[in-house]
């Protein structure tokens, strides 16, 4: 695998999902290529405008911000990781303009797609009942389905919600287990 990005979408650097993603990462080892992480919360990241002017001037977006740096990973890796916390049973606002960003990628005029690299999800919630991810899940496959997307994972981890809850459970050997599985 030539490389991988990583999406952590976590307004807390070094919580629960990130080290489900990391604990991935640590199993896959070498196969994972390149890793490139961009830690949201930390970037700044304007929400699409729908101005239907993807591509225009040789870049996926109009909009200059740190989603150029996104769309260079992407183009550049074989993998995504999807990686948030379960927020109002969906994606969390960290990483939610990303994802409303990816619609260059399916505009006709796209320079490249996503199509047919891999992805994989990673959620924790406070929520001790497994049917709390059902939108994530809902919104996660449809976005793989339209992007096409091969998605390998989705690792999604209920009742983990103080930050460290997710230390030495279970969750952490899946990960790294699917991360040696690659």
């Amino acid at each position: 695998m030539k490389g991988t990005t990583v999406l952590f979408g976590s307004p807390r650097k070094s919580g629960n999902s990130e080290s489900l993603a990391e604990a991935f990462l640590r199993g896959a080892g070498k196969k994972a290529g390149e890793i490139h992480r961009f830690h949201l919360a930390e970037l700044k990241l304007s929400g699409c405008l729908d101005c239907r002017q993807c591509w225009t001037g040789g870049k996926p977006c109009v909009l200059n911000d740190s989603m150029q740096e996104i769309y260079a990973a992407l183009k550049q890796s074989e993998l995504i990781l999807f990686v948030s916390p379960l927020y109002w049973y969906t994606w969390s606002a960290q990483i939610k303009p990303v994802m409303d960003r990816f619609l260059p990628f399916v505009a006709e005029n796209a320079d490249f797609s996503l199509k047919g690299k891999k992805s994989a999800l990673f959620s924790t919630a406070g929520d001790t009942d497994p049917n709390c991810f059902d939108g994530l899940r809902f919104a996660y496959r449809a976005s793989c389905r339209l992007l096409g997307l091969d998605s390998l994972h989705e690792l999604l981890a209920p009742g983990i919600y103080l930050r460290g809850d997710i230390e030495g459970t279970e969750w952490l050997e899946r990960a790294e287990q699917y991360g040696k599985n690659l």
